[in-house]
Formats: C-alpha cells, sequence, structure tokens
C-alpha cells in the first residue's frame, strides 16, 4: 500500500487578526470619542455579517460552506449588538436608550434566527437597520465637530 505524502492545507482563517491588525484595533480604540466608538462597534458587527454573508453565498454556487464560521462570524455579531446593549446609558435619556435596547433585542433575535435557518434575507433586514444605525451616529459625530469647529473659530 503506497502512502502519500500530503501537506497540511493552509487557509487564511477570516477569523484570525494578525498582531499588526491588534495594535491599528487597539490605537484606534485607544484614540477615539465615545461616540466614535459606538461607530467602530457598528462597523465590526457589519464585517462580521459581511464574512458570515459570503459562506452562505458559496452554498448557492454550490461550493461547501464552512458554517462552523458562519456560526462564529454571526455570534460575533451578535455579541457585538449585546456589547453595544450593555453600553447604554439610561440615566442620560432613558426613553432614548430604552427604545435602542429594544431594536437591540429585536436584532439579536433575528441574527440568531438568521443563523439557525442560514437566512440571508433576515441578514440582509439586519444590515440595513445596522447600516441606518451606523449613519445616523456618523451624522451626529460630523455635526458635533462642525459645532466645535464653529465654536473654535468664532
Amino acid at each position: 500500500m503506497q502512502m502519500l505524502n500530503k501537506k497540511p492545507v493552509q487557509t487564511n482563517n477570516p477569523n484570525t487578526v494578525t498582531p499588526q491588525q491588534k495594535r491599528f484595533i487597539k490605537n484606534m480604540v485607544d484614540s477615539a470619542s465615545p461616540e466614535q466608538l459606538i461607530v467602530i462597534l457598528y462597523n465590526g458587527c457589519l464585517q462580521w455579517l459581511a464574512m458570515a454573508k459570503k459562506e452562505l453565498e458559496k452554498n448557492k454556487e454550490e461550493r461547501v460552506p464552512n458554517w462552523t464560521n458562519f456560526s462564529h462570524q454571526m455570534k460575533m455579531s451578535v455579541n457585538v449588538i449585546e456589547h453595544l446593549q450593555d453600553s447604554l446609558n439610561h440615566d442620560i435619556n432613558q426613553e432614548f436608550a430604552d427604545q435602542l435596547f429594544n431594536l437591540y433585542e429585536f436584532l439579536k433575535s433575528n441574527l440568531m434566527r438568521a443563523n439557525i435557518e442560514k437566512s440571508q434575507e433576515k441578514m440582509d433586514f439586519c444590515v440595513k437597520i445596522i447600516s441606518d444605525l451606523k449613519s445616523g451616529w456618523q451624522e451626529g459625530i460630523n455635526k458635533l465637530n462642525e459645532k466645535s469647529t464653529q465654536e473654535s473659530q468664532g
């Protein structure tokens, strides 16, 4: 019986972060304002969902998706939403914080269902909501920056 000498196949694991990426992320987070941190979290959530969507697309193309990666990426997106939910300050504006809390609960529920059902439709729905939230925060940051610039020049 002849033994084949097979080398292990190296794959680029999209869930692996290089030391350089870790330093970049740490510097970005350390220098960000609280408002910018929220946008960073939304971006992270959207990136996890984009990676999960690629796994779903493999299934449509009749290639073998890595369902372990898919589930991990979906779980990470839910973790980001949980972190956003935990960071809400109900003392400043309770009604607004409560509404965001409920929206985050809705997103988590839909993301978990999307994971179980492998539903791109549910994922896309959540991506739209998260993108809108991110845009709203970014617009608010831009207005704050404009106001600060005007006050410093005025």
